[in-house]
């Protein structure tokens, strides 16, 4: 074929190009022997790669002018072997590479544009972006092929299959782009803005499609058809189905959002939020949560922090200040969404994301009259509360994503510190009670009520995780962190009072749990320090006074029936030896009927005979359960059992809300229509005590003055004075007195008590290592063995030879496998020459 007059003479390098075009008719594609003879020549002289490049473009120019479709596909197919014989010298040709894909593109014919697109996706490939932002000229050609391409994406044809055809041409090429080292520069940003909005559109036509391909990609469900076409591109594909489309872009989606760099994924957030923008999708926020799952499950494990960030930025930027936007909604709902998942997030920022969710919470809580259960959000109306309820979703599942050890202590501390316990943290709108009191324009009440609703999801989550997760990645949380909130016991507001008693009776019934981790409690199995001591014993000042409330309710007694099983579950005999004293003050004030009215005597008369039936199923104690059984029976036919109180102690349900609006002023008459009477069937004292005092479990925690500690006189304003030596000592609670190690003291360290402090310190080798661990075990002993029988264990402890030892009574124990260690350690086989400090590998 002729040069076309293109070239000025017979120079190689064109006649060697000019030779691949076909001369036979029928020949539709480059002759095979003349293109490998170019691309051999290119290779042997990548110098000449400069001028085949500049030859080929003003040649396929000229073609696409004179409209020679088939030469012009010919001059494609050649460059792109060149290409990809030569592409360890592409920059040598990379500009013209461009401009010929341009000129191809600038025709109308939707063959050529697939092959154009064909070299365009090879030369992302192998392109690794040096040149771009450097060459001026070249990032002008680049960034407007890739604003070509999105247009192709998201085209509208009357001919549904070209129009499937141009998006699925279109997509695959910013796939190609996505892939490219030419990402990786600093127009990364342009490009992202171009390619992101193509991709979306493509699947926001379908919404539910999205959903479904994702539920399908996590079950490995994919239609191997699709799958297939959408791997790899081919101009011979010229049948394109909808579903195609969609499969393509999404996998698109997916490779937008597995880049490393934050910077290019928060590009790719800011162009998404953009889209949805623009297009006003927030109203479909079933397409919103769809597509951050996808985007979520699509990121680096250690980058998925960034997409928490940028919704919480998202929202801060919102106006407060109106009512809320459907865009407002949606970021709400997938925040929640995000953050009650189960997929992991590393790097999340936790108390200043608890911090701006607790200021979102405030925020729309402003324009609500309160804050309904959280099984009811989805039926709700209105926006604000379903923020509010959304929000408190977030807050709770916070308390799922756990990076450090204390991080679920750390988030009930922070909720607690915004429950404005103390009247100093108050700013009251007016002289008065904390009833109308205004914080930040939000009523303390409802602001208390929400809070704790926080501190309530929070609790259930991390009760939650702990069952299903192992020992080692659980989250301990101490009972002394609830310790600065015990007030709101007796809280003037009665929901402020029952949600909290819900809350903390949550927390601290362990009862559901495993029995592995029920006897890992770091409050039941080690030491029972003096935070954990100073919290029982002010909980038990509280509930003394939330008993004795002048404005107490049935759901009063309720909540106090739960605290105390909870109590009792958590603690067992610590709270039985320390709380009983309390209880039966309160039998013996309301039998004196310092109480307000006979039913609230008898309310609480009921509670104290229930908390004695847990004690004895807890305890398994057969003799109390038929005594109590009696009294009740002798209460119930004298008609002077509660009738807010169900019989049945697991029965009365914290959480029936009924009972919040019933008043013991409502019960003046008993059944029979006469006015009450007061409770004259009491619990005896020292029946219940002398049954207690027979059980094991509290004999050896109590020891000899079991009997004296639960006959003493509690006195509400001496609540602290009884534990303030006990509070500078720490012990363990249930390391019992049968698995303490026994150690025999041997007279190598009575003859060292006895000697003078002038002699030089013993030495420590293997000869005496028994006898050094012996020393150092009886100072450990005697400083942990600290237990609530402590004090009395001292009476049984006799001097010596100035070495503490047990009374001989003691000795018959099994001897324990510290000791049996200790007696295994011999000297007859110690070797002079074995050193602790050198072994024998050093000494050659």
């Amino acid at each position: 074929m002729a040069c076309t007059g293109v070239c000025k003479g017979w120079i190689k390098h064109a006649t060697l190009i000019n030779n691949c075009y076909p001369i036979n008719p029928g020949e539709t594609g480059p002759r095979s022997s003349e293109l490998s003879y170019l691309v051999f020549y290119a290779n042997s002289k990548p110098a000449k790669l400069t001028k085949c490049g500049v030859y080929l473009e003003k040649r396929v120019f000229t073609d696409v002018k004179k409209r020679r479709k088939q030469d012009t596909e010919v001059s494609l197919q050649i460059i792109k072997a060149l290409l990809e014989a030569c592409h360890n010298n592409l920059n040598l040709f990379s500009k013209n590479i461009l401009k010929i894909i341009t000129s191809s593109l600038s025709t109308s014919d939707i063959d050529l544009v697939a092959c154009a697109t064909s070299v365009f996706i090879t030369f992302c490939g192998y392109y690794d972006g040096s040149t771009l932002g450097v060459d001026t000229e070249f990032t002008e050609i680049y960034e407007s092929l890739i604003e070509l391409f999105a247009r192709y994406a998201i085209t509208k044809e009357s001919d549904i299959n070209d129009e499937r055809r141009y998006r699925f041409i279109g997509i695959h090429a910013l796939q190609s782009a996505l892939t490219s080292g030419a990402l990786h520069t600093a127009s990364a940003k342009v490009q992202l803005e171009l390619i992101v909005p193509a991709i979306l559109h493509n699947l926001i036509d379908d919404p539910g499609k999205l959903n479904a391909l994702h539920k399908a990609d996590n079950k490995n469900i994919v239609n191997s058809d699709t799958a297939k076409k959408s791997r790899r591109f081919s101009v011979n594909v010229t049948t394109i189905s909808a579903e195609d489309i969609t499969y393509l872009a999404y996998n698109c989606l997916k490779q937008l959002f597995q880049l490393n760099n934050p910077s290019y994924i928060t590009y790719s957030l800011e162009s998404s939020f953009n889209f949805l923008d623009n297009v006003t999708t927030w109203t479909s926020s079933n397409f919103t949560i769809s597509l951050i799952s996808v985007i979520l499950s699509s990121l680096k494990q250690q980058c998925r922090h960034i997409l928490v960030d940028y919704i919480i930025q998202q929202l801060e930027a919102l106006p407060s200040n109106q009512s809320p936007t459907p865009k407002k909604v949606s970021l709400v709902k997938t925040l929640s969404f995000i953050l009650t998942d189960d997929i992991p997030i590393v790097g999340l920022s936790i108390l200043e994301i608890l911090d701006c969710l607790l200021r979102l919470l405030l925020s729309s809580l402003k324009n609500t009259d309160g804050i309904n259960d959280c099984e009811n959000a989805a039926d709700s109306n209105e926006s604000d509360l379903l923020i509010c309820q959304q929000l408190i979703s977030c807050i709770g599942g916070l308390a799922t994503h756990i990076y450090y050890a204390n991080q679920v202590c750390d988030i009930i501390e922070y909720i607690i510190q915004q429950l404005h316990i103390h009247p100093e943290q108050t700013e009251f709108s007016q002289l008065g009670s904390s009833n109308s009191s205004i914080i930040e324009g939000v009523p303390l009440s409802e602001l208390r009520k929400t809070l704790l609703k926080c501190l309530d999801i929070v609790v259930k989550n991390n009760k939650e995780t702990e069952i299903r997760h192992s020992e080692i990645t659980r989250c301990e949380v101490p009972v002394e962190v609830f310790h600065s909130s015990i007030d709101l016991c007796v809280d003037e507001d009665l929901d402020v009072r029952v949600t909290y008693a819900k809350v903390l009776a949550k927390f601290l019934d362990n009862g559901n749990m495993p029995r592995e981790l029920k006897d890992s409690d770091p409050t039941q199995l080690t030491y029972f320090n003096k935070p954990a001591i100073y919290f029982l014993n002010s909980l038990h000042v509280s509930l003394y006074q939330y008993a004795t409330l002048k404005n107490a309710r049935p759901a009063d007694h309720v909540a106090l029936l739960s605290l105390l099983r909870a109590l009792l579950i958590r603690f067992r005999t610590d709270q039985i030896i320390r709380g009983i004293p309390v209880v039966f003050k309160l039998q013996s004030d309301a039998k004196d009927e310092k109480l307000e009215s006979f039913a609230q005597q008898r309310g609480l008369a009921s509670v104290i005979l229930l908390y004695f039936r847990d004690i004895a199923s807890v305890l398994d104690i057969p003799k109390l359960h038929e005594y109590i059984d009696g009294v009740q029976s002798e209460r119930m036919d004298k008609r002077q059992w509660s009738t807010y109180m169900n019989a049945i102690s697991s029965e009365n349900n914290i959480n029936d809300t009924a009972n919040i609006l019933k008043s013991f002023d409502d019960e003046i008459y008993d059944e029979n229509n006469s006015p009450l009477q007061p409770v004259d069937v009491w619990l005896d004292r020292k029946t219940i005590v002398s049954m207690l005092c027979q059980h094991k479990e509290l004999m050896e925690i109590g020891g000899k003055d079991l009997e004296v500690r639960l006959m003493t006189e509690w006195k509400p304003d001496e609540g602290f004075e009884s534990v303030k030596k006990e509070g500078y000592r720490i012990r363990s609670s249930r390391i019992l007195e049968n698995d303490k190690p026994r150690i025999t003291v041997t007279p190598f360290l009575m003859s060292l008590e006895d000697s003078s402090g002038d002699l030089p310190k013993q030495s420590i080798k293997v000869e005496n290592l028994k006898d050094a661990l012996a020393v150092q075990v009886i100072n450990d002993s005697s400083e942990h063995d600290t237990s609530v029988a402590s004090d009395i264990e001292s009476l049984n402890m006799v001097p010596i030879n100035n070495v503490v030892k047990k009374k001989k009574s003691k000795t018959n124990h099994k001897k324990s496998d510290v000791n049996a260690f200790l007696h295994s350690l011999g000297t007859k086989n110690a070797s002079s020459t074995t050193s602790l400090v050198n072994p024998p590998y050093q000494r050659s």
